[in-house]
């Protein structure tokens, strides 16, 4: 898996396991996964909790521990990372939703993952300003 890779996300099944697929997702950073369309728009009318959600890579089940809605718009984050971290291209949507996982999707450790800007488009457990 890389930044930009779609994932399958699919809800918490009975016993723990994989239950239904939900919806789909992009990583934009090692530890978060973008929500597409349509389930991004579901989840900022409908508060779900992160235990409900798996991601589901070729590497194995990850469970979403937090679920973190965008701080700005879509524009607004897109120059962001066009400024800071031009790899990685969000998907045009209305409002941002992003699950993050606790332990990496990608192993990908440059230090601009943890540098404060990010903080300016989603606050993460890593984040000291938000």
């Amino acid at each position: 898996m890389q930044i930009g890779s779609e994932v399958a996300i699919h809800a918490l099944g009975d016993g723990g396991g994989v239950g239904d697929l939900v919806g789909t997702g992009k990583i934009i950073h090692p530890q978060v996964v973008q929500v597409l369309p349509p389930l991004d728009a579901e989840l900022s009318r409908v508060a779900g909790q992160a235990g409900e959600f798996v991601i589901v890579t070729p590497e194995g089940n990850h469970q979403v521990s937090r679920i973190r809605p965008g701080l700005v718009s879509y524009p607004e984050a897109a120059a962001v990372l066009a400024r800071e971290a031009p790899e990685v291209e969000l998907v045009a949507t209305e409002t941002i939703v992003a699950f993050e996982i606790e332990e990496l999707v990608v192993e990908d450790l440059r230090p601009l993952w943890s540098d404060p800007w990010w903080c300016s488009i989603l606050c993460l457990s890593s984040c000291t300003h938000c």
